[in-house]
């Protein structure tokens, strides 16, 4: 009886409220989880904080790049040309030339092979050196000082120097010319190439008692006062400037008319 009791006034108090706007729901119960389906969760959620680590490492490190070298680049160069060969069948393989462009007396390239090759090597070049690419960067402050290497014609070297803040840092190694002439957080410090003999060794940039410096080829080029924002010495053709006196007439030239003054204005006491 004391069911019967229960029941309809559990019954009357659901008809009520419903009345009222206000709708019962059952409480439900939930059975336990198998500790199969527990361990399931808990590797999930291992996962996902994995995951997210990586993500937010990947996202701190946009700024990390490691130096690159010219070789670097030229081998690059070097491997879409001999894909290109192939694909256009001048080449079987890298080291084998196909029987139709083989010179049967030099055994390298006949007149008709190389007349393909040098257009091949023209438009790859045209493409892979229409941007900057990076070399190695420095910092000053809230500041990057990055150095950036590209062809200035088919053999003239050339080195620049953009100055850009750490924020707009995005770690890529090319760095368009459009966007070195449009993009006002950039700013062009100096630039110098090389054309005849090239000094390749050894290409840095530093920092010394505020002033930055370009060295390659164990001798300084550029000489920049950071705190002033001045150049103070850059000639942007050593080679014009010696008088095209071979390698050893133009390093003379360097060490004394750039290397030496650089020299004696960074060891200055300030």
């Amino acid at each position: 009886m004391a069911e019967t009791k229960s029941s309809i006034f559990f019954a009357k108090f659901v008809t009520e409220r419903r009345s009222a706007g206000v709708f019962y729901t059952p409480l439900r119960i939930h059975k336990p989880l198998p500790a199969s389906t527990k361990n399931e969760m808990k590797i999930k959620k291992i996962l996902i904080l994995l995951l997210t680590f990586l993500t937010f490492s990947c996202q701190s490190q946009t700024s990390e790049i490691e130096d690159r070298t010219i070789d670097y680049y030229f081998k690059q160069l070097a491997e879409l040309e001999i894909g290109e060969l192939i694909k256009q069948k001048i080449l079987i393989d890298s080291l084998t030339i196909s029987p139709k462009y083989k010179d049967s007396i030099s055994s390298g390239l006949n007149e008709e092979g190389f007349g393909i090759y040098a257009d091949i090597k023209a438009n790859i070049y045209m493409s892979f050196f229409k941007d900057y690419l990076y070399q190695q960067k420095v910092e000053y402050g809230n500041e990057y000082y990055v150095l950036y290497f590209t062809m200035a014609g088919f053999d003239d070297m050339q080195w620049d120097i953009i100055k850009i803040k750490k924020s707009n840092w995005d770690g890529k190694e090319r760095l368009s010319r459009e966007k070195v002439e449009k993009d006002n957080s950039i700013e062009k410090i100096l630039w110098n190439y090389d054309e005849g003999a090239k000094n390749t060794e050894n290409i840095r940039i530093f920092i010394q008692n505020d002033y930055l410096i370009m060295e390659r080829g164990n001798l300084y080029h550029s000489l920049y006062d950071i705190k002033n924002e001045k150049v103070l010495i850059n000639e942007e053709s050593p080679w014009h400037e010696a008088q095209g006196d071979g390698k050893e007439g133009l390093n003379k030239w360097i060490k004394e008319n750039l290397h030496d003054k650089i020299e004696v204005i960074i060891n200055e006491k300030k």
